[in-house]
């Protein structure tokens, strides 16, 4: 799989700051034509819109859905959970409803949607973490969200997983920052990364991309790359990658 990070930015994101650093709002391209949410921030990042069939929402924050971004867009179908799925409707778009551990097809992807340790402020809204499968690799997308529900861990299942895709919204930062209940820590992923590892769910090398950071909890981008190693990756915007 191809990908394309669009925007790398968590919420805080608005313009430069003052060390010059600048992340749209989150938003991940795959092979060209699957779209894991879009805000307008990334317009100018998407080359061909015409390509792009399939968009999948992980929740309806508006640093992650925005629906004139996604009328501009006008892809074939639109898939959120169930739960709300229906306030995007009558639009002029196909949506389709997504319910927790059910595969549906997206174009040439399987996609299989996992509750994520997140929340709006919607008490009826389940936020999605997916799966993704294409020619045999699976990625795992868990943005937004803290650390893997139990029942994300079961529909994972015996599948290994040849990349994720990871919430870094806080960083490196001290213990204490309140946001570990919906967010990751950077040390949060290195943990869960090793026991993915050792417990097989993830293949060896496999590359871990971290995105949706934070504006204010963040170092810059040169930093992060001087400062992480294998197989922690910190995106930036337009990059692209592939495994």
């Amino acid at each position: 799989m191809k990908l394309t990070f669009l925007g790398t930015g968590a919420a805080d994101w608005n313009g430069p700051d003052a060390r010059g650093e600048y992340r749209r709002l989150t938003s991940t391209l795959i092979d060209g034509s699957l779209l894991i949410d879009v805000t307008h921030t990334v317009d100018d990042m998407i080359e061909n819109p015409a390509a792009i069939t399939d968009v999948l929402f992980t929740h309806s924050h508006d640093d992650h859905f925005d629906l004139d971004a996604l009328r501009a867009l006008a892809p074939v179908r639109v898939y959120a959970h169930e739960s709300w799925a229906g306030e995007i409707a009558g639009e002029g778009l196909t949506v389709v409803p997504l319910r927790i551990g059910v595969s549906v097809q997206a174009g040439a992807f399987t996609v299989t949607p996992m509750p994520s340790n997140h929340s709006t402020g919607k008490d009826y809204e389940t936020t999605l973490h997916y799966l993704i499968e294409k020619n045999g690799q699976t990625l795992l997308y868990a943005t937004d969200g803290a650390w893997l529900l139990n029942r994300e861990h079961k529909i994972i299942g015996k599948r290994t997983l040849d990349a994720v895709v990871f919430d870094a919204t806080i960083g490196d930062s001290a213990p204490g920052d309140f946001r570990i209940f919906e967010h990751n820590s950077i040390d949060m992923v290195r943990l869960m990364t090793a026991t993915m590892l050792k417990t097989g769910r993830l293949r060896e090398n496999a590359p871990v991309y971290l995105t949706h950071m934070a504006r204010t909890l963040h170092a810059p981008q040169k930093q992060l790359e001087a400062e992480l190693k294998a197989p922690f990756i910190p995106c930036y915007d337009g990059m692209k990658a592939a495994f």
